[in-house]
């Protein structure tokens, strides 16, 4: 193998030519024994050899060498200290785990003793008694929430990367599955109480919107606001006629939202709103059905009793917020209103924000509505989230309050 000449010499090199030149050996004999060394680094020569010894300052050299194998050893020294402590740490803690172990095998014991000595209970104390007579349960009130059906608005599963899809025929086989699973869910409560009344709380968006309307985009809208409109008419037309043979009244209490405007914000009355065109042609041509009464006001909400409680309904586009649910922002608002209504509401319904939640404020409850398309182009774009297709259904007591409630899902699986 080749060896390079230069380059530092090591500790074994100076001591071996110091060692051997000192015992009387030749430069040629120690360049020799060099050369077959297993720490050899260069190719040793007499003349290399001869001007290495001469021009070092050997004294230097060893008490260099020596303090360097003091240090070499007061480390030894450390690390054989920091083996013991390590050890003894060790076995320290295998001690106290043992310990430990001992004491909750007592502990056991002594439970499992305690337990066998109690006396066995009688079968009277747990035995159930049905009431002789059926209890008669005071009947409830239904309430449904439709919002953010968002009629007209189309992306496929390409424009999202296969997270979701939505247009007109997913919207109408969705609006089937939440027609079809309010009377699923009154049959089954039927069972225990009667449940006379259905309150449908639609909270707006039922129309995606004119394209020039608001900042949406239109590139995600394929119907016309005119088909958007009769579609809509349509479409809850269907479920309240369906409805209506189930429950002896109905009360429809309609809302309008941000994307049913008729111009950019601020042009026009908020109460020019496409949402109320829809609900008020549905009542219209349903002017035959005497058991449903309608609550469509100019205003953006509406605040009424209902079964002994206050209910505020609104859209919720009213209040601000970024990058999903503004929670801070929805109990600001609801404070707000209960100091404007001069009445704390018992519950606050509100839709726009198309993902289902509850909320609990300060004598309170904000309910808040799914939508009809799950993701879409913004969340899942600019929020990152997708929520499921889901509306909500509940019960309403005269004296509960709110007792039961559903998150009906509109995606079968």
């Amino acid at each position: 193998m080749n060896k390079r000449n230069g380059g530092p010499w090591s500790v074994e090199e100076m001591t071996v030519l110091y060692d051997l030149k000192n015992i009387g050996k030749s430069y040629e004999e120690i360049s020799v024994l060099l050369n077959r060394s297993s720490f050899a680094r260069r190719t040793y020569n007499e003349n290399l050899l001869q001007k290495k010894f001469s021009q070092t300052d050997w004294n230097y050299f060893h008490s260099q060498k020596q303090q360097l194998e003091e240090i070499t050893e007061s480390q030894n020294d450390l690390d054989i200290e920091k083996k013991k402590v390590i050890q003894n740490t060790l076995q320290n803690q295998e001690r106290l785990v043992l310990r430990e172990e001992a004491r909750i095998d007592v502990i056991i014991d002594r439970v499992k003793t305690a337990i066998y000595q109690l006396p066995k209970p009688k079968m009277s104390d747990l035995y159930y008694k049905p009431p002789s007579t059926p209890r008669k349960y005071s009947s409830e009130h239904v309430g449904v929430i439709i919002s953010d059906a968002h009629i007209g608005e189309s992306y496929t599963l390409e424009d999202t990367g296969g997270i979701s899809e939505f247009n007109l025929g997913i919207f109408k086989k969705r609006l089937r599955i939440l027609r079809d699973s309010v009377l699923e869910i009154a049959e089954r409560h039927r069972t225990m109480y009667e449940l006379p009344v259905l309150h449908v709380f639609a909270l707006g968006d039922m129309v995606a919107g004119m394209k020039d309307a608001g900042k949406w985009s239109p590139a995600y809208i394929d119907l016309s606001i005119y088909q958007q409109m009769f579609e809509g008419i349509d479409a809850l037309r269907d479920v309240l006629s369906t409805w209506y043979t189930a429950f002896e009244k109905i009360c429809f209490y309609g809302i309008y939202g941000n994307h049913g405007r008729i111009g950019k914000r601020g042009n026009e009355k908020v109460s020019d709103n496409w949402d109320r065109l829809v609900y008020n042609y549905v009542k219209i041509s349903m002017s035959e059905y005497d058991r449903i009464e309608w609550m469509i006001p100019e205003a953006w909400f509406i605040q009424t009793e209902i079964q002994n409680h206050t209910f505020y309904l609104m859209h919720g586009d009213g209040i601000r917020g970024s990058m999903g649910i503004p929670y801070y922002g929805v109990e600001k608002a609801q404070s707000s209103i209960s100091g404007i209504m001069n009445k704390i509401p018992d519950y606050t319904l509100m839709g726009h924000f198309h993902t289902p939640a509850e909320l609990q404020t300060t004598g309170s409850k904000v309910i808040m509505n799914g939508s009809f398309m799950g993701g879409d182009m913004y969340s899942i774009r600019d929020l990152r989230r997708c929520d499921r297709a889901i509306q909500k259904i509940f019960g309403i007591h005269p004296k509960k309050g709110i007792t039961w409630s559903y998150d009906l899902q509109l995606e079968p699986k």
